[in-house]
């Protein structure tokens, strides 16, 4: 708990340096400069890669702007639109991130970088930024004894990493942020190790950190000041770790290298990076003459480092608290003991309350801010995937719809196909059935008309009367004309009956040929080769036995038989045959359908098969229909006289 008196120092120093950062950045790019590129991105006027670029450019000119995200929305809009501005997208948790942290919302900044290492991990190869661990180290103190054990814990945790990164860039490139970020953590490791007199882990980081600048080094980088903070950085490490080793002289010359840097005006180094690396350079430069005892020196170099403070520009860069301790290091040295004591309590009060609230900070605004946009990720991804499913699933009723739409158009195709070959079928038939039946009409009438002229008879009566008036004659002459007469009116009889019977059998034998080409013409007619495989085998010797009007009703049969596979059994194979056996005609048909109930009587399937057995009962046979959903087969018997 803190006394009255010191919550009061530290809310007049907030409010301090709250007035002093607004004053310092006293404006950032006005909603019009966004509001224009917006407008010409909107009228295509500019390309998405062009409008990413200069809304990055006012970006970097307003991290302290309280309504820098709401400026954001159309750069995150485009930067989610394709899968080619993956870059942007970890660009725009990296805005968020440093606005966090401009502000002092640490806790918002370390749950935004940790949005931006998600979107680099899509990347591949995909290699730890290193920004979290960065900026929790930032925050949990850079120096003093301040969050040791948690600072240790997120070094070692890197350590592993930190010394692959070489290798890792020898293979190939490395973001130059990463690197960055690499020396800013081992430069954190190897002054807390060597503050705790830790040699082998202190080298340990330094020889990660010189092997990590010798890949640096051989590598073309496009950015030198991004490169120039690395050897600051490594200028620093290898400071602390020669003043660790004893090594004074050698500490000297990397931090007189490493000031030279800075004061020069190299315009490679960035001012974002310059302004706060020049207060750590005063510091380790302070440090380094108050232990050599050399008081003008440093109180020279504080005075360059509170001249600082008072440049709104880098005001928002350098630690207030740091300038009280450094001025009580300065005081005591002098001799102003009273003095240094107050500093270096105020110092030392204001740096812990800091350290404490921005620890504070992660562990509470971050957790809120975190479950805050997990709840809206997460109902805009139950929102995604319900307008998906429901997508779906009008894509699916949809697809249905025109399913059954289809399917009963063809059914409508197949069925008026099926009615137009059963009329065929059925005109084929009946045309069959009407030649038969004249073929027969007219084979009666020429015998009848033989049989009615009596030729025959007329001889027969011929030869009877010859005979007779031959036994009357009493002329031998004319007895033997007569004789010879009646002879050959006998062979001209036997001729006629001879030449009607030749007849008889060759019409007869002419209408069994016609009776199986009429049964192939019918199947044919309404199962086509094309679609059907069939096999047709008709004893001809066995129609001798039953008479015209059988065959006319075996057709009959036939008939309605495959007008049945065509309309309802969706058949591919098609039996028929007609034999002979025991005494009686057998017609047998079968198909492999779908099948049916052979007991149905309600459907137009079952009127065909009741006249099917009413034609076999007239033909005074039988007939049996079995069926499944392998096929159908008709097994008709016949008498055969």
């Amino acid at each position: 708990m803190y006394s009255i008196t010191t919550c009061f120092k530290l809310v007049f120093l907030l409010l301090f340096t709250a007035s002093v950062n607004c004053f310092a950045q006293a404006s950032w790019p006005a909603d019009s400069a966004w509001e224009a590129i917006r407008m010409k991105h909107k009228a295509r006027q500019m390309h998405d890669t062009v409008y990413l670029a200069r809304a990055q450019a006012l970006t970097e000119l307003s991290f302290k702007n309280p309504l820098l995200k709401e400026r954001l929305a159309n750069y995150k809009s485009i930067a989610w639109s394709s899968p080619a501005y993956q870059a942007s997208r970890v660009k725009y948790y990296a805005f968020l991130a440093n606005h966090a942290s401009a502000v002092h919302q640490d806790g918002y900044a370390i749950y935004y970088l940790q949005k931006m290492e998600e979107e680099l991990k899509k990347s591949k190869p995909y290699i730890n930024s290193l920004n979290e661990p960065r900026q929790l180290l930032s925050i949990y103190g850079d120096n003093g004894n301040y969050n040791h054990e948690k600072r240790i814990a997120i070094i070692d945790s890197v350590t592993p990493f930190l010394k692959a990164l070489p290798a890792a860039l020898a293979k190939g490139p490395v973001n130059m942020n990463t690197c960055i970020n690499a020396f800013t953590i081992l430069k954190h490791g190897v002054s807390l190790y060597a503050s705790r007199h830790n040699k082998a882990r202190t080298n340990e980081l330094a020889g990660a950190a010189r092997a990590l600048w010798f890949q640096l080094k051989r590598k073309p980088v496009d950015n030198k000041g991004k490169l120039v903070q690395c050897q600051l950085s490594l200028y620093l490490i290898e400071a602390t770790t020669a003043k660790l080793m004893g090594e004074v002289q050698k500490q000297a010359d990397y931090l007189n290298a490493a000031y030279g840097i800075i004061v020069s005006n190299d315009a490679a180094i960035a001012p974002l990076f310059k302004h706060p690396f020049s207060g750590t350079m005063l510091s380790r430069v302070i440090d380094y003459h108050i232990e050599k005892k050399q008081i003008d020196s440093a109180a020279y170099f504080l005075g360059l480092y509170q001249a600082g403070v008072s440049k709104p520009n880098q005001v928002k860069n350098l630690d207030g608290a740091k300038i009280l301790r450094y001025t009580a290091k300065v005081n005591a040295a002098k001799g102003n003991y009273q003095s240094a004591y107050e500093n270096l309590m105020k110092g030392y009060t204001i740096n812990d309350s800091v350290i404490a609230i921005r620890a504070a900070d992660i562990h509470n605004n971050m957790y809120a801010h975190l479950v805050s946009e997990q709840r809206n990720e997460t109902l805009l991804a139950q929102q995604i995937k319900i307008a998906r499913r429901n997508n779906l699933i009008f894509g699916i009723v949809v697809m249905l719809i025109i399913s059954v739409a289809v399917f009963l158009w063809l059914l409508e195709i197949n069925r008026q196909k099926a009615e137009m070959q059963t009329r065929q079928l059925n005109e084929s038939t009946q045309i069959q059935i009407a030649q038969l039946e004249s073929q027969a009409h007219e084979i009666q009438k020429r015998f009848g008309m033989e049989l009615h002229d009596d030729v025959a008879g007329k001889l027969v009566h011929l030869v009877n009367y010859i005979e007779s008036e031959e036994m009357l004659e009493e002329n031998e002459q004319v007895r033997d004309k007569m004789s010879r007469i009646s002879k050959m009116a006998r062979e001209a009889y036997s001729a006629t009956r001879s030449k009607s019977h030749e007849w008889y059998f060759q019409g007869s034998a002419l209408d069994k040929t016609l009776f199986s080409e009429r049964v192939r013409q019918i199947v044919a007619l309404a199962l086509p080769d094309s679609g059907y495989e069939k096999q047709i085998e008709v004893d001809d010797d066995c129609l001798e036995k039953i008479n015209v009007q059988t065959r006319i009703q075996m057709l009959k049969i036939i008939q309605e038989a495959v007008a049945n596979i065509l309309k309802h059994a969706r058949a591919r194979n098609f039996k028929l045959f007609i034999y002979e056996d025991e005494g009686a005609v057998i017609m047998q048909l079968a198909d492999n359908g779908h099948g049916f109930d052979p007991a149905a009587t309600g459907s137009r399937k079952g009127l065909g098969l009741a006249s099917i057995r009413e034609r076999a009962r007239e033909l005074g046979g039988s007939v049996e229909i079995s069926s499944s959903e392998k096929g159908t087969e008709l097994f008709l018997q016949i008498p055969s006289s």
